[in-house]
């Protein structure tokens, strides 16, 4: 899911917020946000739909008495009783079952619809907490190195660059398909002291582009020039930041065994 900023794309759809400046820059949120915003007007369309039949049917069920009545009357005045056919009474009751099956039905499209859209952007949103729960489980179980590869203590073991901080340069590298990203640091997790201002590669097509400004909490292994991680969003980097902070500990006793 698209972010800029901290702000969710879809949320922002949702909310109707105003969007952060310099958004409308950024292609693949914007281009998220438009389509989340056209899914919510279609959504309104059909619960206007159903507002509109369920008045109508409403209406036709208040007036669907009085002409009964009067066709009553008149058959007990001028037919016999073995003349008189109770037909019409059926054909109205059929054609309301009918209505109130095509109501249900666009109701049920547009509550599973809006479900969608709801439960995708929480499930989005909870990725990145439920990932590192799981690091952090696994990094609990670990001992004194044996698995150190597999768990939260052990990829950091094998990182060389654990920080966070704000995006300070982005520039294209001529001729590749990379950026080189100039990060000003606010905080260095390893090393535990750390340059104020760091450089690495970040691949183009990745993810959502870095920009000037975003902050961002970037892992980067031993063997590796690009990052292994690359959180955005306030949720999601105090996120990482709880587990980080509580394997850094038991990381400083381990050898990475990749």
């Amino acid at each position: 899911m698209a972010e800029y900023e901290g702000v969710d794309a879809l949320l922002a759809a949702i909310t109707d917020e105003p969007l952060p400046e310099g958004a409308h820059e950024d292609a693949e949120f914007m281009a998220e946000h438009r389509s989340a915003a056209a899914d919510l007007a279609l959504l309104r369309e059909q619960l206007a739909l159903i507002g509109d039949t369920l008045a109508e049917g409403a209406e036709t069920t208040e007036a669907a008495p009085s002409r009964k009545g009067r066709r009553t009357r008149k058959s007990r005045g001028t037919r016999k009783p073995r003349n008189r056919r109770p037909a019409a009474a059926p054909k109205q009751r059929s054609r309301r079952p009918g209505a109130l099956a095509v109501i249900l039905g666009t109701l049920v499209t547009a509550v599973v619809a809006l479900m969608v859209v709801g439960m995708s952007w929480l499930i989005v949103q909870g990725g990145a907490g439920g990932a590192s729960d799981s690091a952090k489980s696994s990094g609990a179980d670990a001992k004194d190195g044996a698995g150190a590869s597999l768990s939260a203590p052990g990829y950091l073991a094998c990182s060389r660059l654990v920080v966070e901080g704000t995006v300070a340069e982005v520039e294209p590298l001529p001729g590749a398909d990379q950026d080189r990203i100039t990060l000003d640091v606010t905080h260095s997790y390893k090393p535990a002291q750390g340059k104020s201002q760091v450089t690495f590669l970040f691949d183009e097509g990745v993810g959502p582009r870095p920009h000037k400004g975003q902050q961002v909490l970037v892992a980067i292994r031993h063997d590796a020039v690009v990052p292994d991680k690359w959180v955005t969003g306030k949720k999601d980097i105090a996120a990482e930041r709880r587990w980080i902070v509580d394997s850094l500990p038991q990381s400083r006793g381990l050898d990475c065994e990749e």
